[in-house]
């Protein structure tokens, strides 16, 4: 399977705290669900109801992961999903969709800088899946070929190196599927 990682950082950011962000005033949508907040702000940047996830399909809705408790919000759109996730990083927005043969994830921001990040991903022709490391930073993308009908399930960390080997967060993103 072929993957390829992009990662850019942006040097000087210190997010804290959580912050619900509003779509930008001038902004609208001819959807007839309008993302809002971190997710709305994500998507506009993401281009949109013509942009890489189309347009929503369902609200946003509160994730519960066993162990963790409350994780997040995760948010169905036409061509994937975004969900927030601050208990990886306050402000931390992951989007994966599909368009011409390849499944695309994207992270950002995280609070801070990582060493690297840990992907993981399955679908249901690799349903044990696949772990890679990446390019660490505060922000990065992953993409793989589809070779599925389905979606590819995504989630990301940010690890530490060390001598003695890495230190990651404790949990991983809310997973998405595009």
């Amino acid at each position: 399977m072929n993957s390829r990682m992009i990662s850019s950082v942006t040097a000087g950011l210190a997010l804290a705290g959580t912050i619900a962000v509003a779509a930008p005033a001038h902004a609208s949508s001819g959807c007839a669900i309008t993302p809002y907040g971190l997710i709305g702000a994500r998507w506009f940047e993401l281009g949109g109801e013509n942009g890489k996830l189309g347009c929503p399909t369902t609200q946003e809705t509160d994730i519960y992961m066993n162990g963790v408790g409350w994780a997040g919000r995760r948010q169905s759109f036409v061509r994937g999903q975004m969900a927030w996730s601050p208990k990886n990083g306050s402000k931390l927005v992951v989007a994966a969709y599909s368009k011409d043969g390849y499944a695309y994830f994207d992270w950002k921001p995280t609070d801070r800088f990582w060493d690297k990040f840990l992907v993981r991903w399955t679908s249901a022709a690799d349903p044990h899946g696949r772990q890679e490391d990446f390019i660490g930073g505060n922000r990065g993308k992953a993409w793989t070929r589809v070779r599925t009908n389905s979606g590819y399930r995504w989630n990301v960390k940010g690890c530490d190196t060390g001598v003695f080997g890495s230190s990651c967060q404790r949990s991983w993103t809310v997973s998405v599927t595009g």
